[in-house]
């Protein structure tokens, strides 16, 4: 089981100075189980993995190093409008030229992707 947690910075930091659901998480990281609420039990839950994202603009800019120490951080910074014309291009080009549509839609691609990115850029900026 793959469990993606995205804002991982973003649960509040509460009165001592730590995240519950961070905590939660942890918790299953260190002894690989969760807790039954109804049993009072644990459950042991094996062959998880976990990927997580921050968010760099909100939340807690930092994470619990109890929590940090079982993931390889990487930053990352946003590509340029070049580079997601590109990486968007291929990846829809390829799709359209493999499912056998029409030419003219193929080759429209970049200005379909043109437009998506700017869309987008809009709604960013506001």
């Amino acid at each position: 089981m793959v469990y993606f947690i995205d804002d991982l910075n973003l649960p509040e930091v509460d009165l001592y100075n730590t995240q519950s659901a961070i905590a939660l998480v942890r918790q299953h990281l260190d002894y690989q189980h969760w807790y039954d609420p109804v049993k009072f039990s644990a459950k042991t839950v094996n062959n998880c993995q976990y990927i997580a994202a921050m968010n760099p603009t909100a939340g807690c800019f930092f994470i619990n190093p109890r929590l940090q120490r079982h993931f390889t951080s990487f930053a990352v910074g946003m590509p340029s409008a070049t580079s997601l014309l590109t990486i968007y291009d291929t990846f829809l080009s390829g799709h359209l030229t493999n499912n056998n549509f029409n030419g003219a839609l193929i080759t429209s691609a970049p200005t379909l992707i043109k437009g998506a990115l700017a869309v987008h850029k809009e709604v960013s900026d506001t």
